[in-house]
């Protein structure tokens, strides 16, 4: 494992920078302190948005919508559901839920109740959601926790391991409750939600963030997104990711509107597609990949013009295509920050004109935060010199839930870097980074195991964990690589022992794993085995058997003498049958030059070959001008492998020939790449 500058784990006298450097990169860089209703909660701030408008529209799914009066009754009428059976402070209720009016009612409820919410997303796994009800349990002193869920959804919860509410089936129940407000019971020490992330340790860990950290987030986002502004933003984004947070809480503060966005079976991820076409948001949160998905749509007739951009590393080269393509003015946000400091605690606006380096710079402190770089003894480091970069200030989580192991060994008290003498709460956040020669931060990469994919971040110890648990795999290990090669940081990093993660193009990034077995096993038997506890982006897309493991000196795994991933190497998904008829040739070459692989056979399958939203939406524009022929995306998630999606094209040609009805008949959806 890589290791970063040694921090010191007490609390030391900090000798000062040059005074020029320490007041600028120091002092300067962190005055962010602002003012912020830290005695509210973001439950007040709702409320107090109902009374200055409470007939604006306030959310709005398909034809159906809520004005803010509304909206406050129905989740007052949830909030006395759940302060019925027993819910209220100290306990959590989990929101397993698709994207819907009735969810954004089940959070607010929750949170009047008085509890904390847990955000799972519908598309995890069973095992994954039976993990983390087990450790709601096990800290809170063994009492099940509630899950609010759908009819579609119970099945996968287990009765023994919470307390159910089927939202859609009790509704009669919430309807008969009260609609005036309870007495509040939310404060803005307590918690507000729990997100779980995945965890170094084999299992999921949940950030614990309260209310004033909240308050804090929103209010700044409010006034730096909307500027007073009620904007309609779109619900879209997974529920479990942080970044959701934004879209949730910010309209409701200021008078804005909620416009919700279901995906597709199984094309969740193309639903961004879905908001730029019905041109119905003012601004919207996104990741770069998906960012990159709305650059190839027709954008000279879109309202949108405002982009807050994070997740990932963002490119110079998106953002200004994205301005180009827009004929009015855009803001384009570049929002940096871990879960553990609430969303985001960086932030910078893309200048077409200023930035011109590869990356959009992360930017500055958000306010009440402070960002600084530090090495040994938490000494401020110089220009030029790579250090690990802290988060301090009012954003910090709590720590993570029912682990204080873990909590003590990345929140810690340490000497304020600006003065010295008192003590400051710190994040560690294994982000490296350095200031470079004109006074701005770059980011350099991860100093240990966490890689980003889609988004979200990814413990590779979390995966190699669960591989570990197979009965046949006694070692293994999982690396993320890139569709082209990643250079290091610098020279100076690769001297040190640090390396950037990968920078793949277009946020395209992929997990390889390296297993030793005791017996031979098919890719299908170890995705089976990853799939009942992990998410689908952290399930690896290739798999090369080893021997033995390279080892270092000392004996651990030797992760730079990992074999490169080749075709030689990689192990099939399943046994190689070579396409057969010339469509299955030219779909094979058309598809090895996307996902750029050596060869594939006809029964492979284009998403567990690595194939994900950006590229979907590259392959059917390729498929519409190689085969000529009107291709859905669609088709390509009914029709996934070689030989079937032939199969289908094949058939198109025929009705197209014969004037038959075509197999892709239906609507058409825009592609313009």
């Amino acid at each position: 494992m890589n290791e970063v500058l040694p921090i010191a784990a007490g609390s030391t006298a900090v000798p000062l920078l040059k005074d020029a450097d320490h007041q600028a990169l120091v002092v300067e860089y962190n005055a962010t302190v602002a003012s912020y209703p830290s005695d509210r909660t973001i439950i007040d701030l709702f409320r107090e948005q109902v009374t200055r408008s409470p007939d604006a529209e306030a959310i709005r799914f398909g034809t159906a919508t809520l004005t803010y009066r509304q909206l406050d009754e129905r989740s007052n009428q949830m909030a006395a559901l759940l302060s019925s059976t027993g819910m209220g402070p100290g306990r959590i209720a989990v929101v397993f839920m698709t994207h819907s009016i009735e969810v954004v009612v089940a959070i607010l409820g929750v949170l009047k109740s008085g509890a904390a919410y847990v955000p799972v997303d519908a598309a995890t796994p069973e095992g994954r959601i039976a993990i983390i009800l087990k450790d709601i349990s096990n800290g809170t002193d063994g009492r099940a926790p509630v899950v609010i869920t759908q009819t579609g959804l119970q099945s996968v919860i287990s009765p023994s391991l919470a307390d159910i509410v089927v939202l859609d089936a009790d509704f009669s129940s919430i309807l008969n409750q009260p609609v005036s407000a309870g007495p509040p019971a939310a404060t803005p020490d307590g918690t507000a939600y729990i997100i779980f992330t995945s965890g170094s340790t084999g299992t999921p860990k949940g950030v614990e963030i309260a209310h004033r950290s909240l308050v804090n987030y929103i209010w700044w986002a409010a006034g730096v997104y909307c500027s007073g502004e009620g904007l309609a933003w779109p619900l879209f984004s997974s529920l479990a990711f942080d970044l959701t947070v934004t879209t949730l809480f910010t309209p409701l503060i200021i008078g804005g509107r909620i416009v919700v966005y279901l995906g597709d079976p199984g094309m969740q991820s193309m639903v961004v597609l879905k908001i730029i076409d019905d041109n119905a948001v003012d601004i919207i949160k996104l990741t770069p990949a998906h960012l990159a998905m709305v650059r190839d749509r027709d954008l000279s007739s879109t309202r949108l013009r405002k982009f807050i951009v994070g997740g990932e590393d963002f490119k110079t080269e998106l953002a200004r295509d994205i301005t180009k393509a827009i004929p009015h003015p855009v803001e384009i946000y570049n929002e940096y920050g871990p879960t553990e400091a609430t969303v985001g605690c960086m932030i910078h606006r893309f200048d077409i004109d200023r930035d011109l380096a590869a990356s959009v710079p992360i930017g500055i402190p958000a306010a009440n935060t402070g960002i600084y770089v530090l090495g040994e003894a938490y000494q401020p480091t110089g220009p030029g010199v790579i250090g690990e970069m802290f988060i301090a200030g009012d954003g910090l989580a709590k720590g993570y839930f029912n682990r204080p192991d873990l909590t003590d060994e990345r929140f810690r008290m340490a000497t304020d870097p600006q003065g010295g003498f008192s003590n400051l709460r710190l994040y560690k956040t294994g982000d490296l980074a350095r200031w470079n020669s004109k006074g701005s931060l770059e980011f350099l990469g991860r100093a240990d195991h966490q890689v980003k994919v889609g988004g979200a971040r990814v413990e590779l110890g979390e995966i190699e964990a669960r591989l570990l648990k197979h009965p046949h795999v006694p070692e293994c290990a999982v690396v993320a690589i890139s569709t082209s090669v990643a250079k290091p940081a610098t020279q100076t990093a690769a001297q040190i022992g640090h390396s950037e993660s990968p920078a793949p193009q277009d946020g395209i990034a992929r997990l390889v794993a390296y297993y030793v077995s005791s017996k031979p096993l098919t890719v299908a038997d170890l995705r089976a085995h990853l799939a009942e506890e992990l998410l689908e982006s952290m399930i690896p897309t290739y798999y090369v058997p080893l021997e033995r493991m390279p080892l270092t000196s000392n004996g651990k795994i030797d992760r730079a003498a990992l074999p490169e991933p080749t075709a030689d190497n990689i192990q099939p998904t399943q046994d190689f049958t070579a396409p057969s008829t010339e469509t299955e040739k030219t779909l094979a070459a058309l598809w090895c030059d996307l996902l750029k692989i050596e060869s594939i056979g006809r029964h492979d399958n284009f998403f567990d070959l690595g194939g994900e939203s950006l590229l979907v939406m590259r392959a059917v524009s390729r498929m519409r001008k190689t085969f000529d022929l009107d291709v859905q995306l669609r088709n390509l998630f009914e029709r996934p492998t070689l030989a079937g999606l032939a199969e289908m094209i094949d058939g198109m040609r025929w009705a197209a020939n014969s004037g038959g009805t075509s197999l892709s008949e239906g609507p058409r959806e825009e592609i313009e790449l």
